[in-house]
């Protein structure tokens, strides 16, 4: 992909184009570093040290974390405009998470020096990236409270959901990024033969319809009122 100046990025979401001055805008152009990921590729190594933040400027991820039985679960997934990498700002030296491409994908990438330059200079982001923040942990709190009260059906189901209010359907209404089993299996905290046997059920039951890994979403109300017991919005509100 073709890297972009900042004066002519189209991505309305970006906390440096909401909240920094134009004078550190062109300076944070100057001075940030571009990458293309491919996808699949890790845009952030969990475990390495921690040496700035990255911004989606084009493209999707996901965010997992590794328990200690070496088992993945995605905690989020990111879309333009999202950051990477803010929650071990100033309290780990190594990333808490790592996130991968689920497309081709452009990230924008500050250092901390340069951070810690912008916060003092730029109130207004520093105030952006902490109601991100926020948003982003009180999200993250309620699912993982939840989760554990779920059931297999209600867990496949709420991974269902998530992964249409974070990116959509396409015009077929099928899920924006198609997800493998094991992928579908790591959201939702069960095993990938349980998600097989659960989309097998939603089928027959007319929610859903599947060909190989796009999934089309045939009635969203009736998926929605198999987690109605949970908070639905808090989980899942982006």
């Amino acid at each position: 992909m073709k890297n972009i100046n900042c004066s002519s990025c189209s991505n309305t979401n970006c906390l440096v184009l909401k909240h920094c001055s134009s004078q550190w805008i062109e300076l944070i152009n100057q001075k940030k570093y571009q990458s293309s990921i491919k996808q699949d590729q890790n845009i952030i190594n969990e475990g390495f040290p921690v040496l700035g933040i990255y911004f989606i400027q084009k493209g999707k991820a996901k965010v997992f974390s590794t328990g200690f039985t070496g088992k993945r679960q995605v905690v989020r997934f990111a879309k333009e405009g999202h950051l990477l990498g803010h929650r071990a700002l100033g309290n780990d030296d190594t990333y808490p998470i790592g996130v991968v491409a689920l497309e081709d994908s452009l990230v924008c990438f500050l250092e901390n020096t340069l951070l810690d330059d912008i916060f003092l200079h730029n109130p207004n982001f520093s105030h952006g990236l902490m109601m991100f923040y926020s948003q982003e942990l009180r999200k993250l709190e309620k699912r993982m409270k939840n989760i554990p009260r779920m059931n297999a059906r209600e867990k496949v189901a709420e991974a269902l959901l998530l992964i249409y209010e974070s990116f959509g359907l396409n015009e077929h209404n099928e899920l924006n990024v198609p997800f493998s089993r094991n992928t579908i299996a790591h959201i939702a905290g069960t095993s990938s033969e349980e998600v097989s046997r659960l989309l097998s059920n939603f089928e027959e039951e007319g929610f859903i319809n599947r060909h190989g890994r796009k999934i089309a979403i045939l009635n969203l109300e009736d998926l929605k009122t198999i987690i109605v017991k949970m908070d639905f919005k808090v989980i899942i509100n982006n």
